[in-house]
């Protein structure tokens, strides 16, 4: 039997908060299905991807559109009945990697799936789609909005406590590129809200580089959690992307080197450093 093709969202709801709610006032009366219920996750249901029934042109495109499109969900076609498509849907929200490790996968978030999927081979992608017709990625700096179309139909997997998705490590090299160009948007916000000056004369290619000198000078010193990155941006968004490798940063690499600081205090004694120059600084400018 043929189905018509359905146009449906699927959502995050970790990223969403009060996602049910949203869906009953945007929808009325809509038709969803939670991914993580009848799996080990049940408990946290309301925290996994939700499946939607979308209808062209409803309040909820109009708010996917303008709100969730980029980081909460994914827009995807299917003419499979919809218990069909959940159940293979459902199947890939956990993935084994090397030494049988298994894991949770969040191949709704379109930041991850614009480098997993379409770095597949064409029977690969086509066997991870399984009853996807073709699921849709949004625009970016550098990227049109485009869909991936599955070539052949496949069967849809079924869910398994042993997952079924294998994902190798050239596939998680990828995904890591996914998670360090999130985190390199959450810092990027950040620095617009408190140094703004340091990114108005960037262009959007520039303001990512700025991003990426950012982490990877953290990194060079042992900074790498995303609070550490934070509090590191301070000092490049005052000294450059060369901190603290210019000659007139002496002051901070002896910091850096101090022995008798563990790695927080050596961060701590840095800012405390630079509220001190940002003080000599203002005095300068006014006498």
């Amino acid at each position: 039997m043929t189905h018509s093709t359905s146009r449906y969202l699927l959502l995050d709801g970790a990223k969403i908060e009060n996602l049910s709610g949203h869906l009953y006032r945007l929808e009325g009366n809509p038709t969803f299905e939670w991914l993580y219920l009848t799996t080990p996750y049940k408990a946290v249901f309301d925290i996994g991807p939700v499946l939607v029934v979308l209808r062209a042109n409803s309040p909820l495109e109009q708010m996917f559109t303008a709100h969730w499109q980029h980081d909460a969900g994914l827009m995807l076609e299917s003419d499979a009945p919809m218990q069909s498509l959940a159940e293979h849907l459902r199947s890939l929200i956990h993935a084994r990697v090397s030494g049988d490790v298994s894991l949770l996968f969040r191949f709704y978030d379109p930041r991850v799936l614009r480098h997993w999927l379409p770095a597949l081979d064409a029977n690969e992608r086509d066997c991870k789609m399984g009853p996807i017709n073709r699921v849709r990625l949004p625009a970016t700096e550098d990227q049109e909005e485009h869909w991936i179309v599955r070539a052949h139909r496949q069967n849809a997997e079924h869910y398994g406590e042993r997952p079924w998705l294998y994902l190798d490590e050239q596939q998680l090299q990828h995904l890591n590129q996914a998670q360090l160009e999130a985190f390199d948007q959450q810092l990027l916000g950040h620095v617009r809200t408190y140094f703004p000056e340091c990114l108005t004369q960037r262009s959007t290619a520039e303001q990512l580089a700025w991003a990426a000198a950012c982490r990877e000078g953290a990194a060079r010193y042992g900074y790498s959690s995303p609070s550490e990155v934070t509090r590191w941006a301070a000092l490049v968004a005052a000294h450059g992307t060369a901190f603290a490798q210019a000659p007139e940063h002496q002051v901070y690499r002896d910091l850096l080197q101090q022995p008798s600081l563990n790695a927080t205090q050596r961060l701590d004694a840095l800012l405390e450093e630079l509220h001190r120059h940002w003080l000599l600084t203002d005095k300068e400018s006014f006498s």
